[in-house]
């Protein structure tokens, strides 16, 4: 069986193998999508189908608690319409510098809101305000 660290980093260099090829604008337009492609059927996998439809702040707080219990983060906070993540699995791999254009930050905004439309039916956009290794803050439109 393959160490779950190692698919971490796969995936982690699978992400900065595309920023290189199409660069960083296009990777992070990219892989916020599959995120938000991910984000989804992770969900359907682990949980499968909801029986109901959370309102908006329900899904986004539900989706913060999974998170976490999946291990994506140590810790992930709602403030009003800000998300703090600590120490989260992606920007703690990475071997180049975190800023809030990174794709890998823009893959974890798409799981969010990938997260939160599956258990609501609505959309969020999250824009990343900063970002580096272990800590990034990302405000909720």
């Amino acid at each position: 069986m393959v160490d779950a660290d190692i698919l971490l980093i796969a995936l982690v260099d699978t992400i900065e193998g595309v920023k290189s090829l199409i660069g960083e604008k296009g990777a992070g337009a990219v892989l916020r999508e599959a995120g938000k492609h991910s984000g989804p059927k992770l969900l359907e996998t682990l949980i499968g189908k909801l029986p109901e439809v959370l309102d908006k702040e329900t899904a986004i707080k539900r989706t913060i608690h999974i998170m976490k219990e999946l291990g994506f983060a140590e810790d992930i906070i709602l403030s009003g319409d800000k998300i703090t993540v600590k120490n989260d699995v992606f920007t703690e791999a990475m071997r180049e510098e975190v800023n809030t254009n990174s794709p890998v930050v823009l893959f974890l905004a798409g799981l969010i809101e990938g997260f939160v439309q599956f258990m609501s039916n609505d959309k969020i956009v999250i824009r990343p305000l900063n970002a580096q290794k272990g800590l990034i803050e990302f405000n909720i439109k």
